[in-house]
């Protein structure tokens, strides 16, 4: 024995030869440094929690606002785009391949009034598909492509049949001089008369016109913005960004993470917005999180009420530790009464209840050898009884077996004699198993078949036999000859009397911790009056029907329970015998 464990039997006995006045002062002492110490983490754990929680909340509402207002402004150049289209001037400009100044002039002046009138729009082109454009700009846009359909978008623009693609700088292919990016609206303009593409329309919107978003925002959740392209170039993004100093790739930021950067301590969440296939990630400064007064206040008085729960509960435990091994052996003789020999395990003193404790473990040991003994002789007397029912049974079908052969024999029928003394060996085999009670439902049925090919030798086509066994009930140990006598009914007592050939079904399931087995005929049936002869309070009265009586008693004395069996028929409709075995945890 260890040191340590030594050490502590000292002290655990020492603490309980001591008063009751001291045992009380020493739990509530102990009550007092627990309280102490769980409160501590419980208010570390709580105030961390509820920062969290406001971190993801603020993250996502800031981020669902920032899509909101991306969508809300995406829809207004959609709608500027609508003004282009329904624009006589661009119409005509498109209509005619004639680069005419009059129509040239009248389609500019019309793109220049709209970017006027729009501040936002930092360029708009309208393409004809020959190649000329005219244009409007704020600043200056280079053009590096002579024929837009050399364009990276051109084919999946066209494809689209009218609707907007969204891309950053015309998918590098118009440059704004003012070194931003440029946000660009790309779609097929169709004549509204024959519903013929005639142009390609390209509005360009300045990233300068969502920063006042990303700013309100900020000021509103505290939280700062990057939005990136399908190539994760930054679009937008704040005065203080820090989406350069990011140490992981995006996609790791999906459902949030703290991260540490430049010394400050960061909640970072990205998401997507797939119909653009950009990507925005927020960031939030840990510091700008702080706790308010009545949150504080709201854990002051939670932490109050766990105060006086807690030590009203030490009083009683003090109160009731004083009582409570007298009350257990109170209880523990009580159980007496009721037939429950159950040992009183109590930590005790030297002193008189140790002593009365003692005693009455030694009584309910005495009895318990007692009741050992006699449950020994039970079982013995069971198993007698088990085995003079085996018995009884065995010579059952050995007559009925041997009467087949006598018929065969007297028919000269040498090879079906032949045959069915094989059988018979092999159904023995199986049957006599070593001396074994047990036997696997595999074997239980291969023996069956046996039985029935004596049996078929005997009555040719009268009966047939089929079977659909679950896999995982093969292998289940059962009490041998269990089904036996029940297919020998189906014959006897449910086939033959019929005066027409049959069928025998016999199948398997396992529910739960219980193995299913069901022979079923569908030969002559049983009436009302048969069926109660067979159920649970009439069957040991029932002389005609030894097979399924011996079957019976056998399974209830093996299992020791009383519902092992279902039997229900109808007249001239067949009869149906399920046996419900129960199947411990290792055989399953």
């Amino acid at each position: 024995m260890s040191y340590h464990t030594l050490f502590t039997k000292k002290f655990k006995q020492k603490f309980m030869d001591t008063s009751i006045k001291t045992k009380i002062i020493l739990i509530f002492t102990a009550f007092m440094i627990g309280y102490v110490i769980i409160s501590s983490i419980l208010y570390i754990q709580i105030l961390g929690t509820q920062r969290t929680k406001q971190l993801y909340q603020g993250a996502y509402q800031s981020i669902d606002l920032m899509k909101s207002n991306i969508d809300s402004n995406i829809e207004t150049v959609n709608n500027v785009s609508k003004l282009v289209m329904s624009s006589p001037n661009i119409r005509k400009y498109l209509a005619t391949d004639d680069n005419g100044i009059t129509y040239r002039r009248s389609a500019g002046q019309t793109l220049t009034q709209l970017y006027v009138t729009f501040p936002f729009i930092d360029s708009i082109f309208v393409y004809r598909f020959s190649g000329a454009n005219v244009n409007a700009s704020r600043f200056m846009t280079f053009s590096l492509v002579d024929n837009i359909k050399s364009a990276p978008w051109y084919e999946e623009a066209v494809a689209l049949e009218g609707k907007y693609l969204i891309n950053i700088n015309a998918g590098d292919v118009l440059i704004p001089s003012t070194g931003k990016n440029n946000i660009s609206m790309i779609r097929i303009l169709y004549d509204v008369e024959k519903l013929v593409p005639i142009g390609i329309l390209v509005i360009n919107i300045s990233q300068d016109f969502f920063s006042p978003i990303v700013e309100e925002t900020k000021l509103k959740y505290g939280t700062s913005f990057v939005l990136f392209d399908a190539n994760n170039e930054p679009i937008i993004k704040g005065k203080d960004d820090i989406s350069v100093k990011l140490p992981r790739s995006l996609n790791n930021y999906k459902h949030g993470v703290i991260e540490k950067i430049d010394g400050a301590k960061y909640f970072i969440l990205s998401s997507e917005i797939p119909q653009y296939n950009w990507k925005i990630v927020s960031y939030t400064p840990l510091d700008a999180m702080n706790e308010t007064i009545n949150t504080l206040s709201i854990i002051l008085i939670i932490l109050l009420i766990c105060t006086i729960i807690i030590f009203l509960s030490a009083s009683f435990f003090a109160a009731n530790f004083a009582i409570s091994p007298i009350n257990k052996l109170i209880m523990a003789m009580e159980g007496v009464k009721k037939g429950r020999f159950k040992r009183v395990n109590i930590q005790t003193g030297n002193d008189e209840l140790g002593e009365l404790k003692d005693t009455y473990n030694l009584m309910i040991k005495e009895i318990e050898k007692m009741i050992i003994r006699e449950v020994e002789t039970e079982k013995q007397k069971r198993k007698f009884e088990l085995d003079i029912l085996n018995e009884q049974i065995k010579p059952h079908f050995l007559y009925n077996t041997l009467d087949s052969i006598a018929y065969l024999a007297l028919s000269q029928n040498n090879k079906d004699v032949y045959s069915a003394i094989n059988a018979l060996g092999q159904f023995y085999k199986f049957s006599l198993n070593k001396g074994n009670e047990m036997i696997t439902l595999e074997a239980e049925v291969t023996m069956i078949k046996n039985y029935l090919t004596l049996q078929k030798i005997r009555y040719g086509t009268l009966f047939s036999d089929s079977y659909c066994l679950a896999e995982d009930t093969l292998k289940i140990p059962i009490l041998k000859n269990s089904l036996q006598p029940l297919v020998e009914n189906c014959i006897y007592h449910g086939i033959k009397p019929s005066g027409e050939p049959g069928n025998i079904i016999i199948t398997s399931s396992l529910i739960e911790d219980t193995l299913y087995l069901t022979v079923e005929d569908n030969g002559l049936g049983m009436s009302p009056v048969e069926i109660q002869s067979i159920q649970q309070d009439y069957l040991e009265e029932n002389l005609t029907s030894f097979g399924l009586r011996g079957t019976i008693a056998r399974l209830k004395i093996y299992y020791g329970i009383d519902d092992i069996y279902e039997v229900t028929s109808e007249r001239f409709k067949g009869s149906k015998v399920t046996l419900k075995i129960p199947v411990k945890g290792e055989h399953k």
